[in-house]
């Protein structure tokens, strides 16, 4: 539905419980969040919070490993706390608001944590650990807290989604992950309907301008998609509306005035917000990532490996590299020439790379002795990437990164692969033994190295345990 065809509402009417059709989906949604039970979560469902709270700490623990994530730690403070919220990995402490933020920011350093239609782990998991410990919630609070931060968050993706033209401008994609992280925050807190109704339209309220970080010139900024800032939001609506402090609710769904205008959004569909809730559980659409960088540059790295698995090729005898896929990286992230560990992780070049080295992923893929690499900078310069028609179709009507890889080699031999999902998508999943095995390599030269085994146990069989306390113990250094 566009938004030109959506009946703009009434300009005055309640902001909280607003009563004209447009306002329906919202509260639908409002309500659905506001009964949501850990005892009426699918098991399924459960299962697959643990495993990406799991991976998101390891993401988190291995940003602050990285020289960005040091950078960040020390512009938060630094040094060791006694009280507030802790940063998995660090021996840093902060008020939730501000913990929330650090953590989600250090989760997406390395652009490891997971992917549906944006990272909405970056932003779910750090305002629901950061809400639990301020306010001792149950791991049952927590785990549905993780759920109501993915079933809101992607249903007011679908209700925003912008074409091609407006997505150009504006990182619609991204702005919705604040709305996620007060989701998430608000029923790991608890709350009446008016409090969840004044959360949601407090956290779209302070949702940061939609920032494309790859459009705004060498080298990458730090920021990337901003989702610190969003999941401070999200996390200082959910603790506003507990002492009633009002928001804007009705700016959810107001077309004219409202959130889906605010973010670039031409094709708003309210009805969306309430689309198969209870019924399509949006959680299980994540997917958990396989390599540090961008996913859309996931399938190219795979059918690198691929081409290469089994086969005799010396990389020095390669001729040629051809790198067939979708125009948003030919045009976003094709960078023969990496300046820095962000524009590397956006590199479709210098990840490809690192799948024809056969190269364990981890944030050893952007140390500086492997960014310097005369091997890594000789295969980038072999490398032509190119529109795949049929690739780009297929990512336009039905989501999905195709990319093709052609070897060819000196002596005349050509490999050949090409992968449709990645590693690790929703429709290839990763076992339960590989995101254990994904976190652990996570864990190596972090302080919660020593303790990873513990941890894994412990989230995994959180929802059976009485408190969050042996967690938070764990995840602090």
């Amino acid at each position: 539905m566009a938004v030109e065809n959506v009946e703009v509402p009434p300009r005055f009417e309640d902001i909280l419980f607003p009563r004209h059709p447009v306002h329906q989906d919202a509260g639908r949604l409002a309500k659905f969040l506001t009964d949501l039970e850990f005892t009426s979560l699918p098991a399924d469902v459960l299962h697959t919070a643990k495993r990406v709270t799991l991976d998101t700490i390891g993401c988190i623990a291995t940003g602050a490993a990285t020289p960005l994530g040091r950078s960040i730690l020390a512009a938060y403070g630094g040094g060791v706390a006694t009280s507030g919220c802790c940063i998995p990995g660090t021996e840093l402490r902060l008020p939730p608001s501000l913990a929330a933020k650090v953590a989600s920011w250090l989760s997406d350093v390395l652009d490891y944590e997971d992917v549906a239609c944006g990272h909405p782990s970056a932003t779910v998991i750090p305002a629901a650990l950061a809400v639990a410990e301020h306010l001792s919630a149950t791991p049952q609070r927590f785990l549905a807290g993780v759920v109501a931060g993915y079933e809101a968050g992607l249903r007011v993706h679908d209700a925003t989604r912008a074409g091609p033209e407006a997505y150009r401008r504006f990182a619609v994609y991204h702005a919705w992950h604040g709305v996620a992280a007060g989701a998430a925050a608000i029923v790991v807190a608890g709350g009446t309907e008016a409090q969840v109704r004044s959360a949601l339209g407090h956290a779209a309220a302070n949702t940061n301008v939609p920032i494309w970080y790859v459009q705004y010139g060498k080298p990458a900024h730090a920021l990337k998609a901003n989702y610190g800032q969003m999941t401070l939001g999200g996390v200082d609506a959910a603790l506003c509306a507990r002492q009633d402090i009002l928001g804007p609710f009705a700016m959810l769904s107001d077309p004219e005035r409202g959130f889906a205008h605010i973010i670039g959004s031409d094709r708003f569909d309210p009805a969306q917000l309430s689309a198969d809730l209870a019924q399509r559980w949006r959680i299980n659409e994540l997917s958990i990532k396989p390599f540090p960088s961008c996913a859309f540059l996931h399938t190219s790295v795979d059918a690198a490996t691929s081409a290469v698995k089994d086969q005799d090729v010396a990389l020095d005898e390669i001729e040629s590299v051809s790198i067939r896929c979708f125009s948003r990286i030919t045009e976003w992230f094709s960078d023969a020439a990496p300046a820095t560990d962000i524009d590397a992780q956006l590199s479709v070049q210098y990840v490809t790379a690192m799948g024809l080295m056969v190269r364990d992923p981890g944030r050893h893929w952007f140390a500086p002795e492997m960014m310097d690499n005369p091997v890594v900078r000789e295969l980038m310069r072999k490398m032509t990437v190119e529109i795949d028609p049929v690739a780009e179709k297929a990512f336009w009507d039905e989501g999905r990164y195709k990319s093709s890889v052609r070897i060819r080699m000196r002596d005349g031999r050509t490999f050949d692969a090409t992968a449709d999902w990645a590693p690790g998508h929703w429709r290839r999943p990763f076992s339960d033994a590989d995101v254990e095995r994904k976190f652990l390599s996570n864990l190596r030269g972090t302080p919660l190295e020593p303790k990873g085994d513990r941890i894994v146990e412990t989230v995994m069989k959180l929802d059976r345990a009485d408190s969050m306390a042996e967690l938070c113990g764990l995840l602090r250094a």
